[in-house]
């Protein structure tokens, strides 16, 4: 199968520069993870909001593989399930409330087939990356005293603000094509979208370090051109054969050519996609010890020197 590319003005976000992006975001809590790591391997931090009692502060990295599906105008009865896999880091910064940053790549697809818009015969497939960030409240704080002591099942939920990558692709004879290039709806969208997840999850606490997660997850987007889909069928008479098999796609399977303006899909809904999967997480940085505080030098009295 052929993989036509597309040119070289929509490559704005490619997966290295959404990567670096994400490092950007997510290196001080890795730093200070490691700064904390090598000066106090095990400290605890007074909470200002915690009316002087102790917030244990950790991080954890974590890994993760699932299934994801879109929902939007192909998401018809043969409802495509992709796979999904991916990591990223959670950083414990109040109790009960963590830092969750995650980077995933997965592949979304739709089609008309066997549902109701059988006769516009429209279809995509994409491979995905998408990093964000977010606020993790778990139901229950668990401290280092209580790890490795037993299963803990720790539910949780959290929201965020991130990016996703928009590539939709379709196959035409053979050859698969870049449908953000042909501007079939003669919209040209960005490359990437804004995306917001929301999701919830239970934690299996297996021993001091290890964990193992479920977790559901929505994502809605700030783009209705995930599936390539959103308004009104443009002239495909004004077009070259190739753009207009692409835009129109009906035909292929008898449905006569769809008129100026007839409707595609539907702009008052943007496009969303969810995902399940299960994860790995792996404890890098605890820190349970009590870390007390020094006076300064100027107000520490030497104890006086016994002469022998």
């Amino acid at each position: 199968m052929k993989l036509t590319q597309p040119a070289a003005p929509f490559r704005l976000f490619s997966p290295a520069k959404m990567l670096a992006l994400f490092s950007v975001l997510c290196s001080p809590l890795l730093v200070l993870g490691q700064t904390s790591g090598k000066n106090n391997r095990n400290a605890i931090y007074r909470s200002m909001g915690n009316k002087g009692g102790l917030t244990e502060h950790s991080l954890k990295i974590t890994a993760g593989i699932g299934a994801a599906s879109y929902t939007g105008e192909l998401a018809g009865l043969g409802q495509v399930i992709k796979p999904i896999f991916g990591g990223g880091i959670i950083y414990k910064i109040a109790p009960h409330i963590s830092f969750k940053g995650e980077m995933n790549f997965f592949q979304l697809g739709g089609s008309d087939a066997n549902g109701k818009n059988e006769f516009r015969n429209l279809s995509f497939r994409s491979r995905n990356l998408e990093a964000y960030g977010s606020v993790m409240y778990e139901l229950i704080d668990v401290d280092m005293s209580s790890r490795g002591q037993g299963i803990i099942v720790n539910p949780y939920a959290f929201a965020g603000l991130g990016f996703v990558t928009v590539n939709p692709t379709t196959e035409l004879n053979g050859t698969e094509y870049f449908l953000r290039r042909f501007r079939t709806e003669d919209v040209t969208y960005s490359a990437a979208t804004l995306m917001a997840p929301l999701g919830a999850g239970v934690r299996f606490e297996l021993t001091r370090r290890l964990g193992l997660g479920l977790e559901a997850a929505y994502r809605f987007t700030f783009s209705d051109y995930i599936d390539d889909v959103s308004t009104t069928y443009i002239n495909t008479s004004a077009v070259e054969p190739l753009r207009a098999s692409l835009i129109d796609r009906g035909p292929a399977v008898g449905t006569p050519r769809a008129e100026v303006g007839a409707q595609r899909g539907n702009p008052s809904s943007k496009d969303s996609y969810m995902s399940v999967g299960i994860k790995v997480e792996y404890l890098l940085f605890p820190f349970d010890n009590i870390s007390k505080p020094k006076c300064p030098a100027a107000l520490q009295r030497k104890a006086p020197k016994v002469k022998k």
